[in-house]
């Protein structure tokens, strides 16, 4: 029951954090997480989580690196294989090595082995630090998925290191040529080992598909199973589980190229799933840690050896030396923009300077050095592996810092809500060339699912543009379309077009909706508007019609306002003066409105010839919203992430009309 309890508190404090962002953007959600955990050591509990470091392996760093495969960008990967390789192979191996020899000299308490581990877990890059990266600084998109291959590729290098390190120091035992050669052996493996299961895997989907099994919960089951399975069968073998499940991901993204219904609900299904499950998994990550660093501090601070100052300026100059081997690198290489030539050095150096502040260090050192083993194979304690950990965790904090301070300091304090203001005026654009695109296609019988449409489209602009003029501005609309209706009454009964009696009951209730709205006192002195006893009689020479007369009277009325109110509406629409959502939508109130007007016979009908009209524009529009984010993202608009978020809502409303439409 204890445990159940702190799984629950754990999953709160991870919805707590991501809320605490919202009001403090400034902090990036994995310092806030920390702090979580470290906050629920105060709390009255009794009980204490003991992590086994291989469950800790398996549980959190194989489905992490399973989705970062499944999401890669597999022709970027490839297009830009030299510079990504350069950076998650060769400046991971350079990191190992002079870190690792530079940590063994600054802490001699360490063993080479050990601090080779360190090191190694030091050397990769956060994936989702570089993800969070492109919504603060604003780089180009080839940079970009240079730096995202790079945190897939790097996080494998590094965790196969970091083995090879931690075996070494656990049985005592290393031997360069033999590691190497393990090394490609192991690897080559893994990588097989994953594309042969993931084979495996889509064979036996394909035979519960033609056993008519399409059900989407045990389909998304054996895909969440799939990269814990892969990982235990390469530790089995002797092969390395990390590379398997990160061939695996990338194989798997293969497997949605098939558009039918069965599959895309799958896709769908599936993109929510994961998202929260690696939502869960890195905050679980980092409230661990929060959990452990109380204790690890007081175990560091009563270590006699290395006084209190001194550890914290070891976590600056460990962080010093491993951004500054990542500077050196990143100007010794030349990262292509394009065709574009290298500019001058002071804005290579500052580029160079941005991409370094970019190599934030998160989960999976993290993960990494909390999985150290707690014993050799002699029997003693793993050495120093409380300082390991607090001397990573200080890393992660460090960078984290820098990379949230420091890169607005770099860019500009305003460079993140300029990038997002940019962002949020693509999107507008895009969605008002929706509506746009629409009104050309639709026609008199599809112009009230137009109108619906419209309307769906301007919410969601107004929600982007959180615009706080814009109540104010359809106040001021709604009362210039009651002048309007009053304008045609007036009109219609001088031309004696409709009876005084009619007329002058819908007179009242203008004049007083005008009060209330203008406190205008010519409104409250037409309240009575008989000028004349001949008026007086006339009206009660009106009452004498029939309910249906006066009904029928009524309508007729009300449906010539209502197709004058939106005659005037539709010239103030082309004329520019007022945002065109304010208008659509009081546009769409009076189409709602003349649509009530409609004769009970033909209800039905209309309401069929609606439901046809809206579910094809329904259509066009996703199809035009999909083409147009396109051409955004290709002029550099709206970011990948972008991109992909605002495409992952089209499929969702995708789902949604195919289940409407049965």
């Amino acid at each position: 029951m204890e445990l159940f309890e702190y799984i629950l508190l754990m999953l709160a404090a991870v919805s707590l954090s991501n809320l605490v962002n919202r009001f403090i953007p400034s902090l990036s959600v994995p310092i806030i997480q920390i702090a979580l955990g470290m906050a629920l050591t105060w709390l009255p509990l009794h009980f204490e989580l003991e992590l086994n470091p291989e469950l800790f392996l398996l549980l959190f760093i194989a489905p992490l690196l399973f989705n970062d495969g499944r999401l890669a960008d597999k022709v970027a990967l490839w297009k830009l294989k030299k510079p990504i390789l350069l950076l998650a192979l060769g400046l991971v191996f350079l990191t190992v090595g002079v870190l690792g020899y530079f940590l063994h000299w600054l802490l001699p308490v360490l063993p080479l082995a050990a601090a080779f581990a360190l090191a190694a877990a030091l050397a990769p890059t956060d994936a989702i630090a570089v993800g969070a990266l492109e919504q603060k600084v604003k780089i180009p998109h080839q940079t970009m998925q240079i730096l995202e291959g790079e945190s897939l590729i790097n996080d494998a290098s590094g965790l196969v290191s970091f083995q090879f390190a931690v075996a070494a120091m656990v049985t005592g035992a290393f031997s360069f040529k033999t590691a190497s050669l393990s090394f490609i052996g192991i690897s080559l493996g893994g990588v097989v080992l994953g594309l042969v299961l993931t084979l495996i895997k889509y064979g036996i989907v394909r035979w519960l598909r033609r056993l008519g099994m399409e059900n989407v919960t045990l389909h998304m089951l054996i895909e969440i199973l799939t990269p814990f399975a892969i990982f235990m069968a390469a530790e089995e073998l002797g092969v390395n589980g990390i590379l398997a499940v990160v061939s695996a991901g990338i194989a798997h993204s293969f497997g949605y190229k098939q558009m039918n219904p069965e599959v895309a609900k799958l896709s769908i299904v599936s993109k929510s799933t994961w998202s929260v499950i690696i939502f869960v998994l890195n905050g679980l990550v980092f409230l661990l840690l929060g959990t452990q660093l109380p204790e690890i501090i007081q175990t560091v601070w009563n270590n006699p050896d290395i006084g209190n100052v001194q550890v914290i300026l070891y976590t600056l100059l460990l962080t010093a030396a491993v951004l500054g081997l990542r500077l050196i690198w990143m100007l010794v290489m030349d990262i292509p923009e394009g065709e574009e030539p290298r500019g001058p050095w002071k804005l290579e150096f500052k580029k160079a300077l941005i991409l370094t502040l970019s190599g934030v260090r998160g989960t999976i050192t993290l993960a990494s050095t909390m999985s150290l083993p707690f014993f050799l194979d002699d029997g003693s304690y793993f050495p120093a592996r409380d300082l390991i950990i607090f001397l990573a965790a200080g890393v992660i904090l460090w960078t984290l810092l820098a990379s949230n301070f420091l890169l607005p300091l770099l860019l500009g304090s305003d460079h993140e809500a300029e990038h997002n203001a940019e962002e949020a005026e693509a999107k507008i654009e895009i969605l008002r060339s929706v509506v746009a695109g629409l009104n050309e296609q639709a026609t008199d019988q599809s112009r009230l699912a137009l109108n619906h449409l419209t309307g769906i489209y301007n919410a969601r602009i107004r929600l982007l543009k959180k615009n706080e003029d814009a109540e104010e501005m359809e106040r001021k609309l709604g009362v210039t379309a009651l002048k309007w209706q009053r304008e045609y009454t007036m009109l219609a009964l001088k031309q004696h077009e409709v009876n005084p009696y009619t007329a002058y009951r819908y007179l009242n209730r203008l004049n007083r909706q005008l009060f209330i709205y203008t406190r205008d006192p010519q409104y409250k002195n037409d309240l009575i508007p008989f000028k004349s006893w001949e008026e007086i009689t006339g009206v009660i020479q009106q009452v004498r019609l029939s309910a249906q007369e006066r009904r029928e009277e009524s309508n007729r009325l009300q449906a010539g306002i209502f197709a004058y109110v939106l005659e005037r509406l539709r010239e103030l629409q082309n004329t520019g003066e007022m945002e065109p959502e304010v208008i659509s939508s009081l546009i769409l109130r009076y189409e709602r409105g003349r649509m009530r007007l409609t004769r009970p016979e033909s209800i039905s009908s209309t309401k069929r010839e609606f439901e046809e009209s809206l579910q094809e524009l329904s259509r066009a529009g996703i199809q035009l919203e999909r083409d147009h984010i396109q051409l955004m993202f290709e002029a550099g608009r709206i970011s990948r992430a972008s991109m992909k978020e605002m495409k992952r809502d089209i499929l969702f409303m995708e789902h949604d009309l195919r289940e409407e439409m049965g």
